[in-house]
């Protein structure tokens, strides 16, 4: 029996930004050499008769990839009525059993409840924390980890869901948790973000840890006695503050001021991103000597070629990475490892084993862990051999044994469904967004409430519905729609004090109206504990 797979991947090679979109071809490659008919949906990039919107196909490595090109991302697009009808007509000509979803930003998560309605499968693999900050690394503004998903206006209180509406920031991330509810599993490649993604009031089912290994026949070990070049350093990294590049070039620059350690080492950094010209502009004069070199954004296979001629691979992130696939090939390639301490990273560097960690954002700390290694350069080749020797651990075909299990597993019984509050307008007050904000703390235990825009709304969203809130009068015709649909679906309805869709709507909780934010609380977590009672 042919069994079909649909990749879903805003990014797919030879457009690649990032290890995800490497991990999703890396995955449809082995899935197609077990016999799997696999195809391909990913954004792609505006050029010359491609125009934001269009639609082209072309093989990669005998797989069909549909891409779609994409519009300028806006608070990383949580929904897409275009790509939506795109996937419906990729679904119809492929006919996948299952759907497999990676990063979805610019394509929108609505394609995850539109697979689920066409009968397919649907697994979600999280590559990062899109589903609950909106900047996916979970970092406030000041550069602190946010240790609360519940506060993302403390970043930005609003985001553009569409032109001229700037909402609440909590429709954008309520309705993208929604989505992922409709999902039958949902994986994470380390047990750090399985557990961050798993905590109580996101997600109503559990996400399970699942590493996305590496492809070890790709990834060969490579060794390299240290001559008079000394210690090299690699660095494969995009180039953003997130990626902890400010410390890195602090550190680097702290080395080449050292006297004594002239020529005894050496850094390459490759990759792009705004820090790119800082970087090259850095270079040309002078700020670490001769001692680093900018290679920029490489193929994958030079990529792996400048790992195979260094000794150590550098990744000095300041958010909690995943399973960042830089320390994965370290290990497949035998190569030492050094990272900041945190998230996913620990779980890949067996300190003073595998490689050495520092303090995130310091400059001074990685200084003296490169320090270390220059000094005591049979360092690095102890820690290269020790993950040379662990590497089977970490080779793909385990996963690909396990996702490939997961994707013929039953389904599992989900968790209590979230009740979803629909909502309309356009003018919502800063009273209001507050409001929406810090309601959390009266909810009850359990999934929260989904608070979601009417017009992304799908007719499952409707069935989950407990309350639809018309938050103001600013789009008369879609309060209209809203109030009329509620009532023929016997839902409550809350409406301004005043306003003439006061009292619409239907079911057992009658229709109410509010004219302040603390009525409006109360009318909310009254209807949904009516409803929750039921």
């Amino acid at each position: 029996m042919t069994r079909r797979v649909l990749i879903v991947s805003n990014r797919f090679p030879p457009q690649v930004v990032g290890g995800a979109e490497v991990v999703a071809h890396r995955q449809a490659v082995a899935l197609r050499a077990r016999g799997w008919e696999v195809a391909v949906l990913a954004g792609g990039l505006p050029g010359p008769g491609l125009n934001p919107g269009s639609l082209s196909s072309e093989t990669v490595d005998g797989i069909e990839v549909f891409r779609f090109t994409l519009r300028p991302w806006r608070a990383r697009d949580a929904y897409s009525a275009e790509a939506e009808r795109v996937l419906g007509a990729v679904l119809l000509a492929h006919r996948p059993d299952v759907v497999h979803v990676h990063n979805w930003e610019g394509l929108g998560a609505n394609l995850i409840p539109a697979a689920k309605r066409a009968g397919a499968r649907v697994v979600v693999t999280l590559h990062d924390h899109g589903p609950y900050c909106f900047k996916g690394t979970l970092m406030r503004n000041n550069g602190a980890i946010c240790d609360d998903p519940q506060q993302c206006a403390v970043c930005a209180p609003r985001a553009q869901v569409h032109p001229g509406f700037a909402a609440p920031i909590r429709l954008r991330r309520d309705y993208v948790l929604w989505c992922l509810d409709q999902a039958d599993a949902i994986v994470a490649p380390s047990r750090y973000l399985a557990a961050s993604a798993s905590r109580p009031g996101l997600l109503r089912q559990q996400v399970a840890a699942l590493s996305n290994g590496i492809d070890l026949d790709r990834v060969r070990v490579s060794t390299r006695e240290s001559g008079a070049e000394g210690v090299r350093f690699a660095c494969f990294s995009y180039l953003g503050e997130h990626k902890g590049i400010p410390s890195l070039l602090d550190a680097a620059e702290r080395l080449a001021r050292d006297e004594t350690l002239s020529g005894r080492w050496s850094l390459a950094v490759a990759g792009h991103g705004p820090l790119a010209a800082a970087l090259v502009a850095d270079v040309a004069r002078g700020r670490f000597g001769d001692a680093v070199t900018y290679a920029g954004h490489l193929p994958r296979e030079e990529a792996l070629a400048l790992l195979a001629r260094s000794d150590v691979s550098v990744l000095a992130s300041i958010w909690p990475e995943n399973e960042p696939v830089t320390l994965m090939e370290a290990i497949a390639a035998g190569k030492a490892q050094l990272a900041s301490r945190l998230g996913g990273n620990v779980e890949l560097i067996a300190d003073n084993r595998s490689g050495l960690t520092f303090a995130p954002g310091s400059g001074e700390d990685l200084a003296r862990q490169m320090r270390r290694l220059i000094r005591e350069p049979g360092l690095a080749r102890a820690f290269g051999r020790f993950n040379a020797e662990r590497r089977h651990a970490f080779g793909e075909e385990a996963t690909i044994d396990r996702l490939t299990a997961l994707y013929g597993a039953p389904p599992s019984a989900p968790g209590p469904a979230a009740q979803v509050v629909l909502c309309v307008g356009t003018r919502v007050s800063d009273e209001l967004a507050l409001m929406m904000h810090r309601l959390h703390a009266l909810e009850a235990p359990g999934p929260n409430l989904r608070f979601i825009p009417s017009d992304w709304a799908c007719s499952r969203a409707w069935r989950d519905a407990c309350l639809v809130w018309l938050m103001d009068d600013g789009d008369a015709e879609a309060a209209e729609a809203a109030a009329g649909r509620a009532s023929r679906s016997g839902i409550p309805v809350l409406a301004p004090r005043g306003s003439r869709f006061a009292g619409q709507g239907g079911g057992a909780a009658p229709g109410r109206t509010f004219a302040t934010a603390l009525e409006a609380a109360a009318a909310i977590t009254a209807t949904a504990a009516m409803r929750a009672g039921a």
